[in-house]
């Protein structure tokens, strides 16, 4: 195994597999206070249940909650719609405000910056009560990711990792091949090739920052992996003057100078349904995508498409990856009720719908049996979960939302490393 067998392992295991929370689950008690009363006049013992947790990139979001909301009816669930892009900010205004929700969207692996703010809720007592009937049903490596200091604080329900998606037509015309791996080089190769000879733009990726910040996240992580850093990168050992940055930063300048970024000088306002949009139009020959979108774009697809592994800066691919998952906050006024609606979701009836819409869960009752999702399976032995990033909110957001765009407008490398180093030091004193 290349790099990190534990977490490859751990996660092809994810997409081989399903959860199932079991369906007996501790009943949750009575209502701790009024704050948690349904206001709807026909039934006010209800517990009301703030679900932070609808991320609506999931094609199979609207229907678990509504199997979520019909297989609780003692609760009054409000699912609310999760924004990635300012996700921290809501969880840290509503936390600080008194008023949090009961249960929120967030990645397991992420959780050092939370937990270490005093933020969210320590879940094992819930896992290993009762032998550890619930934290058995979890695949035990996409669990660890949540673990701190010996403590759960997260439950994850997938594993997710960005691909590209090829336009098989498009790549016949342009005379290249898809190829499962692929150097940088090769990629910009693929990239010159679609734009010459096609009427299609090379390239496509979201502006948002959880999107657009693949291009220097697995650039960096790809590069120093060549040289055994992973893992000093990973725990921010590495300065930003290593030549890592540096070189990411210029190879993404490249793809966005040469227009192999669609749609070109707008690349860095481009949202993801338009993009996705562009894909299925023909319009883009290799679409930037999270794995678990794969099977969904494929049907969607009036052409073939091949899903290949993201180009390699270093020798070797690393796909930045991990789970995504739910917390409880700290200040939650009912954390049992809370659990035994997790467990709702997370059992075996409700991730069979998500795994229905082409998501592997996190789970170990169901097996994948789709192509496409094999196929995507096999590129989990280049995943790495841990990046430096985000152990602070302000790194976190000019890592991934501020600084390739600062670059691709002007702004001098010094000024721009400058900034990302004074924000690791901080972080990392």
């Amino acid at each position: 195994m290349k790099k990190k067998n534990i977490f490859a392992l751990a996660l092809l295991t994810a997409l081989s597999l399903t959860v199932s929370a079991c369906g007996g689950a501790d009943k949750a008690p009575a209502s701790s206070g009024g704050s948690n009363q349904a206001s709807s006049g026909k039934d006010d013992t209800k517990v009301k249940i703030k679900f932070f947790g609808m991320n609506m990139a999931y094609t199979s979001m609207e229907e678990m909650g509504a199997e979520l909301q019909k297989k609780m009816p003692k609760y009054d669930i409000e699912l609310l719609k999760v924004d990635t892009g300012t996700i921290d900010a809501s969880i840290r205004t509503g936390v600080a405000g008194g008023n949090p929700a009961d249960i929120y969207f967030y990645w397991p692996q992420n959780m050092g910056n939370l937990v270490k703010d005093g933020l969210a809720l320590d879940l094992t007592p819930y896992l290993e009560a009762n032998n550890g009937e619930w934290k058995n049903t979890f695949t035990p490596e996409l669990l660890d990711l949540g673990k701190i200091d010996g403590k759960y604080y997260n439950v994850p329900f997938g594993s997710a990792y960005p691909v590209l998606i090829v336009n098989n037509e498009i790549f016949k015309q342009a005379g290249v091949e898809p190829k499962q791996e692929m150097t940088w080089q090769e990629f910009m190769d693929i990239n010159e090739q679609i734009k010459t000879k096609t009427d299609a733009a090379p390239f496509a990726v979201s502006s948002e920052p959880d999107r657009q910040s693949w291009l220097i996240r697995q650039g960096v992580m790809s590069l120093a992996n060549g040289d055994g850093k992973l893992e000093a990168l990973a725990t921010g050992k590495v300065a930003a003057d290593s030549g890592y940055y540096e070189t990411a930063l210029n190879n993404i300048r490249d793809l966005y100078k040469k227009n192999y970024w669609y749609p070109g000088e707008g690349a860095l306002n481009i949202t993801r349904d338009e993009i996705n949009a562009a894909f299925l139009q023909g319009k883009v020959g290799m679409l930037a995508e999270v794995a678990g979108a794969a099977l969904s774009i494929s049907e969607k697809a009036e052409f073939d498409v091949t899903v290949v592994k993201w180009p390699a800066m270093g020798p070797e691919t690393v796909l930045l990856g991990g789970a995504n998952g739910y917390f409880i906050p700290a200040n939650a006024s009912n954390p049992d009720a809370a659990v035994e609606v997790l467990k709702t979701l997370l059992g075996s009836d409700i991730q069979s719908i998500h795994l229905a819409h082409g998501y592997p869960p996190a789970n170990q009752t169901i097996k994948v049996e789709n192509p496409v999702l094999q196929q995507i399976m096999t590129f989990t032995e280049d995943l790495y979960p841990f990046e430096f990033h985000t152990k602070e909110a302000k790194m976190k957001s000019y890592y991934e939302g501020e600084m390739v765009p600062n670059f691709l407008m002007g702004q001098k490398i010094k000024d721009v490393l400058g900034q990302l180093d004074t924000l690791r030091q901080n972080a990392f004193k």
